[in-house]
């Protein structure tokens, strides 16, 4: 026979567009009950996910406090829970997790839980509530620290709250906490979208690259050249369209404020990540198809005799290789031509994205 709770609990859970939500709609099927299991099996807890992005400040940050009350009414939710993949920092170290007891609120940093597992949002989740709901933290040990069973490589850290009122903070420490952020930022990113917005280059780059399947001189090129020098032209290619696009369409940030050189090394390592998987990605692409071209278009026998010896699958790859080495040059001169504002949009997330045109329009205003 199954008890019914004495009480019922509603949690609200906010989040931006993009990640977040999607992450939030995956802890909306599986986060009452571990609710229930973990921290109170006396109450019936309930889950609302809602899309919506707080606005953001002069600083280009969110802060939930001053609207979190109004947010909690409005909804009828005991606690809420706000997701965002916007970094935040506080005490000079990157934020993963904040919260309020006194709004009955908190915020959840996704990138700063590093390329965003499941299992780990979901503690953070529990971890918040179980502060504001007044119960012991299930997952730390008796030094305050996270149990090495639950996650053994943690770079937590508490920031408790001095009054009711004040937020209490867990940040990620060190050159790992780091690095999780940059590949949080990275991920949150989602660089395949970046791939869409470069269709001039992507057009300059299959036009440049069909050259390989047609002109003898470059099949004769990459037959002499070795692996080796192959995947360097691989590598300057890629590189010369990733300056190409951060240069060409502003994407380079220069922050201000509080730890502002190591958000300029963040931010902007983040970006050419972000830009360097989207370039990777459409080089795979022009790859296959130069190298589907190649096998439809030059017959075996043709090849061999142009290039004085018997050929295999080997031969047609290697021309596929520097062919579309050549195309993405051309397609970082091609991307000239695609709209600067839609590359930025498709470059960040979309509160990054709204953060970085607060951070531009100031340094406008300042010249």
């Amino acid at each position: 026979m199954t008890t019914r709770p004495d009480r019922k609990m509603v949690v609200g859970l906010m989040a931006d567009a993009g990640m977040p939500l999607v992450r939030a709609l995956e802890l909306e099927k599986t986060l009452p009950a571990q609710l229930g299991a973990t921290l109170d099996s006396a109450t019936g807890w309930e889950l609302e996910v809602e899309e919506f992005s707080l606005p953001l400040d002069t600083n280009g940050e969110v802060e939930l406090n001053e609207h979190a009350r109004q947010l909690r009414e409005a909804g009828q939710w005991d606690y809420l829970i706000y997701l965002t993949d916007l970094p935040k920092y506080e005490n000079g170290e990157p934020v993963a997790t904040s919260l309020n007891a006194g709004s009955r609120s908190a915020v959840v940093v996704l990138p700063a839980l590093g390329i965003v597992r499941r299992k780990r949002l979901q503690r953070a989740v529990v971890q918040v509530l179980a502060a504001l709901h007044g119960v012991g933290d299930p997952y730390l040990r008796d030094d305050g620290r996270v149990s090495a069973t639950v996650d053994p490589f943690s770079v937590e850290r508490r920031v408790q709250a001095v009054q009711a009122e004040d937020d209490a903070f867990e940040t990620v420490k060190g050159l790992r906490g780091r690095l999780l952020l940059l590949l949080g930022m990275v991920r949150s990113n989602r660089p395949w979208r970046l791939v869409p917005s470069l269709s001039t280059a992507m057009a300059a780059a299959l036009a440049t690259g069909a050259f390989g399947v047609f002109y003898t001189s470059i099949w004769s090129m990459a037959d002499y050249l070795p692996p080796q020098r192959l995947a360097l032209i691989s590598l300057l290619s890629v590189m010369g369209m990733g300056s190409w696009l951060v240069l060409h369409n502003g994407l380079w940030e220069r922050p201000v404020g509080v730890r502002h050189r190591e958000k300029r090394v963040v931010y902007n390592l983040a970006t050419v990540m972000t830009i360097v998987s989207a370039i990777l990605l459409m080089y795979l692409v022009l790859f296959a198809v130069i190298l589907a071209g190649a096998l439809i278009i030059i017959d075996a026998q043709f090849l061999a005799l142009e290039l004085g010896h018997g050929v295999g699958f080997g031969e047609y790859v290697n021309l596929s290789w520097l062919s579309a080495s050549l195309g993405t040059l051309a397609g970082a001169l091609g991307s000239s031509l695609d709209n600067e504002e839609s590359v930025r949009k498709a470059t960040f997330s979309s509160r990054e994205y709204e953060r970085r045109k607060i951070r531009l329009t100031e340094d406008g205003d300042d010249e």
